[in-house]
Parts: C-alpha cells; sequence; structure tokens
C-alpha cells in the first residue's frame, strides 16, 4: 500500500484519474442485486439502511443483503468486510448517522 495521500477538495471538480481502472456500469434493475449495506455506527444508521433495504426490496426482487458496520465514522471498511462487499454485493448503499 502506498503513503501516499490524496486530499480530496469538493470545490476543486473532478480530480485527475491516476489509474486505468473502469467504474463498474450501473444495473439497469435492482433485481437480482445482492446489496451491501455500510453504516459508520453514528446514531440509527443501521436501522435507517434496513428501512432503505425493506421499501427497495418492495420495488424490486433483491437477492440479498451484505451488512457491514464500520469501527469509525472516519474509517474505511476493514479489510475482512472490504473482502465480503467485494466478493459477495453488486451494489452497495452507505449511510451517515449522526
Amino acid at each position: 500500500m502506498s503513503n501516499e495521500w490524496i486530499g480530496l477538495d469538493p470545490t476543486s471538480g473532478p480530480l485527475e484519474r491516476r489509474d486505468k481502472r473502469k467504474l463498474r456500469p450501473r444495473p439497469d434493475s435492482l433485481d437480482g442485486q445482492v446489496v451491501a449495506l455500510v453504516a459508520n455506527g453514528l446514531g440509527r444508521g443501521e436501522e435507517m439502511l434496513d428501512a432503505l433495504y425493506d421499501e427497495l426490496a418492495q420495488q424490486a426482487e433483491l437477492n440479498g443483503a451484505v451488512r457491514v458496520l464500520k469501527h469509525s465514522v472516519s474509517v474505511a471498511p476493514e479489510p475482512a468486510d472490504w473482502a465480503r462487499i467485494t466478493s459477495e454485493a453488486t451494489v452497495a448503499i452507505t449511510g451517515f448517522g449522526g
């Protein structure tokens, strides 16, 4: 892992891409998708994500959820959780409780 930090300034506009990786295209539908629900642990964020999942499940035939609770609001998911997200989920939603 590189020790180089990239600062993000939302007022600066798009950042220059540093690699050739491309984003996956958005699916046409949520039917058949496995949804990663990534909560930051503040407030009732987990409940909110579960309620959102329930609403989505009324609109689409979802194929399950991968629930992840981060250890802090200011960190990425733990490596094991990231592995679960990237190997099991096909779409993801993050929630920020407060």
